[in-house]
């Protein structure tokens, strides 16, 4: 079998080239993709779990934690001990962080309609699923 006939390398290849040009335009608000992610996930209003964060965004619990210290250094989100379970944090977007997220939003689909400007609509669609698929294959991996 050829290295591009490997599924594997096909997704690893795309998704280095999509990281890095998602990377390059979030470096405007100085943040990565990955802090994004929990941007994306965070509101100002509902509190969420460094548990709950890290199984959305599919990240270990010690990544979640160095992730989450970076952005409170920058005052982008809060950490607030949970008053039913003192071992554990809520987790809240300051208002610093609404801003971020409200600017950052547009660029971020902006980036997406780039990367996929040569797929319909469909084929977003069936991506997703086959993609789904992959993921269902290894995550307990």
């Amino acid at each position: 079998m050829e290295l591009f006939e490997i599924t594997g390398f096909q997704v690893n290849r795309t998704n280095v080239k999509m990281n890095n040009y998602f990377t390059k335009q979030l470096k405007q608000f100085e943040i990565t993709p990955e802090q994004w992610g929990i941007l994306s996930v965070l509101d100002s209003d509902k509190a969420t779990t460094q548990k709950d964060l890290a199984e959305t965004i599919d990240r270990d619990q010690t990544t979640i934690v160095r992730m989450i210290h970076s952005l409170e250094k920058k005052e982008i989100v809060k950490r607030v001990v949970n008053d039913t379970d003192k071992r554990s944090h809520n987790l809240y977007l300051t208002a610093k962080g609404v801003r971020l997220k409200s600017k950052v939003l547009p660029v971020v689909l902006e980036a997406h309609n780039h990367v996929t400007r040569y797929l319909s609509m469909s084929e977003i669609s069936e991506l997703k699923v086959i993609l789904e698929k992959l993921y269902a294959s290894v995550k307990d991996e």
